[in-house]
């Protein structure tokens, strides 16, 4: 198992002791211990990075808790956006860290130094762990903001709705900077987290059309491109930031479409074009 990257024990071939100890066969190891384990151990998962450390995971079967939640009465629509991390409908911004950004230099000088190491070196195999450990680091800062973002969100809002996103389009046009934001890990731990605090996660369609619907009037403005960043409707006049004008109505679809009551300004949509 030297080389094995991960592998799992069920009922069989591990025991956990006191002292944060886990003995797999004769050998027993001790551990830092992140959290208290609860439930019941069912499988024992020991899992090896790139840099070669050793982490376990328990799966616990746990008996279900009901959900005690503070409501708060705030609900928000959210635009995802490459400037604007996260635009909501109630004028919030906010910003991420963008950590892969802030280490391409280092990162750039630690490639060079691996690529002039001779093969099979031990010096080219500690450029290569230096190299890991700075990407080690870039993954669990961008981890470390998506959890502190999801449990900030979940705990003010009671309702979220967000836009479904292409990512493989925006992959596309945008390629590095939509990875260092991680919106599809985000997601998924914003719903992880909201499964715990009983915050309701809306998702709306991706066809819907939240940047060219006027908030005002509903008229939808076909002429909008992705370099206008605030444009004025040409039906009544008014000014919108694109950002804020998609998450207010990226919020009232939320609503209408999950159970709730029509919020809509416009009754329909009036094609400017016309």
């Amino acid at each position: 198992m030297r080389n094995a990257k991960s592998f799992t024990l069920k009922q069989a071939g591990w025991k956990l002791l006191d002292g944060n100890r886990l003995k797999i066969g004769a050998t027993v190891y001790k551990f830092a211990k992140s959290r208290e384990i609860d439930g019941t151990v069912k499988t024992v998962t020991i899992k090896r990075d790139p840099l070669g450390d050793l982490y376990v995971y328990f799966s616990c079967l746990i008996a279900g808790q009901p959900i005690v939640r503070r409501m708060t009465g705030q609900s928000a629509g959210f635009d995802f956006g490459l400037t604007t991390y996260l635009t909501g409908s109630d004028g919030t911004e906010l910003q991420a860290p963008q950590p892969l950004k802030h280490s391409l230099k280092a990162l750039a000088k630690a490639n060079l130094r691996l690529s002039t190491k001779q093969k099979g070196s031990c010096n080219r195999r500690q450029a290569r762990r230096h190299m890991d450990r700075i990407h080690k680091r870039v993954a669990n800062q961008r981890q470390a903001f998506h959890w502190e973002l999801a449990r900030d969100l979940c705990t003010t809002y009671d309702t979220l709705a967000l836009e479904t996103l292409n990512l493989q389009g925006m992959k596309a046009l945008w390629g590095r900077k939509v990875s260092d934001l991680g919106f599809a890990s985000f997601v998924d731990t914003l719903h992880h987290v909201a499964n715990k605090t009983g915050t309701i996660v809306q998702h709306i369609s991706r066809w819907f059309p939240s940047t060219k619907l006027c908030s005002t009037c509903g008229c939808l403005n076909q002429a909008i491109t992705l370099r206008d960043r605030a444009w004025t409707c040409p039906d009544c006049g008014t000014t919108h930031r694109r950002d804020h004008n998609a998450a207010i109505n990226i919020f009232r679809e939320g609503a209408s479409s999950h159970g709730g009551n029509p919020v809509s300004l416009a009754p329909a949509s009036v094609d400017c074009r016309s």
